[in-house]
């Protein structure tokens, strides 16, 4: 099969990989086309008879306006685009192109999107081990979002589900192995609020609704993100943040039982209620695989964590994320949250309780002591991302237009500058 230019994707995971680089946009958003991109735009303008505006997907496994596949499952890869042209009115279009014999490519149908913007461009396996279809989240101006399956076969794009949505997730929830299923979380409909989950799944080789899964009527005001990651059993389970009507965040884990057929709410043992549990007001704060282990981490504000002095305590906060899908009740990692620059600094277990973070001299960044401030472990500062070496302190990582440094004054257990790399994440935006 002849080698294709793999759809840009890029999602830089600094560390623990929860963070997207701040630069990302303006590195896809290059206007230099080369090799397979300049040829399918030659060949979209070629059938349009016009110029076309290439449209850039803001989330998803392709960051570009093109993307390859095997769509229909015929062993050859096939090319999908969005794009814009002035003939075409102000939505945004896809189209699917064939592959030539003489290394061009031929259009082969299109198909008009439901806005002029794309939030999500994905594909998947979701009706067999072989085809993909191709997966659109459109966004309208009023700020509604309709997610829509694309089919190709024979030559011929369907649509196979088209939705409102808020959010949505690609895993194998029902572990059949072969397949993806799509969870999606879906606008509320009644007064008493709540979140709807709409599971989507290959049921007897065709992609369709298999369920509605209503969670936390009258107490979640809605869906703010989800996340899949492995329970010790090996099952796929779903993590879902919602906003609750207090104004905090909660976190419900979701599981499919097998038995039934059905997705159903997740009760940890040894826990009486997740919801309490889980609960932070912080609503920067969102469930990750925060130690890249494959489970998915739950963070609450410790209130036990140390002291926090003027003003720093209206930045930070300590912070332990809870995976609660390992033995024994899950893993826990304790650390420092930086809500300003959406950083989390991983700490030893042991300083939780004996820790009391003091701001820097130059306001610039703060110091990592002892409980009583008699001895400082370590620095860390934010400084311009040009600014020359410090011998004295380590580049960290960059956060947006700035840099990040530390310098270890007093090793404690381990507490090197290589650990606090390690162990330090880039949350990024939401």
């Amino acid at each position: 099969m002849k080698t294709k230019l793999t759809a840009v994707l890029l999602a830089v995971c600094l560390l623990c990989g929860c963070s997207l680089a701040t630069d990302t946009e303006a590195m896809l958003r290059a206007p230099q086309l080369s090799g397979e991109s300049r040829a399918l735009q030659k060949a979209l303008n070629s059938y349009l008879n016009s110029a076309v505006t290439l449209k850039y997907p803001n989330s998803g496994d392709f960051l570009s306006p093109f993307a390859f596949g095997d769509w229909d499952g015929d062993g050859q890869d096939e090319a999908a685009v969005l794009y814009a042209a002035d003939s075409t009115g102000t939505n945004v279009w896809l189209a699917v192109l064939e592959a030539e014999t003489d290394g061009g490519w031929r259009v082969s149908q299109t198909v008009e999107g439901l806005s002029g913007e794309v939030e999500v461009f994905s594909a998947a396996h979701l009706r067999d081990s072989v085809s993909q279809q191709l997966i659109a989240g459109y966004t309208s101006a009023q700020g509604d979002s309709y997610l829509v399956v694309y089919r190709y076969a024979d030559g011929q794009l369907t649509t196979v589900i088209s939705q409102s949505y808020t959010h949505m997730i690609l895993a194998d929830f029902t572990g059949k192995g072969d397949t993806q299923d799509l969870v999606l979380a879906l606008p509320a409909e009644t007064d008493f609020g709540g979140v709807a989950l709409q599971l989507l799944t290959n049921m007897d080789g065709e992609f369709r609704s298999a369920q509605t899964l209503n969670l936390g009527e009258g107490v979640y005001t809605g869906c703010a993100a989800l996340q899949a990651g492995r329970g010790i059993d090996e099952h796929t389970y779903l993590v879902m943040d919602a906003y609750s009507d207090s104004g905090s965040l909660v976190s419900d884990i979701i599981t499919y039982d097998e038995e039934t057929g059905f997705l159903q709410s997740y009760h940890p043992p040894g826990v009486s209620s997740v919801f309490n549990s889980t609960r932070r007001y912080d609503t920067t704060l969102f469930s990750c695989d925060i130690d890249q282990n494959g489970t998915v981490d739950i963070p609450v504000e410790a209130e036990d964590g140390g002291s926090i002095a003027s003003p720093l305590d209206k930045r930070l906060r300590f912070v332990v994320w809870q995976d609660y899908a390992g033995e024994n009740g899950g893993k826990s990692t304790f650390g420092v949250y930086d809500a300003a620059n959406r950083v989390f600094f991983g700490l030893p277990a042991a300083l939780r309780k004996n820790v009391l973070l003091r701001p820097l001299a130059n306001a610039g960044g703060w110091r990592l002591c002892n409980l009583t401030g008699t001895v400082t472990y370590c620095e860390l500062r934010m400084v311009e991302a040009n600014a020359a070496d410090n011998e004295k302190f380590t580049r960290i990582a960059n956060v947006g237009s700035q840099q990040l440094q530390a310098r270890v004054l007093t090793g404690y257990a381990g507490l090197t500058e290589e650990y606090i790399q390690k162990h330090t994440v880039l949350l990024g935006a939401e």
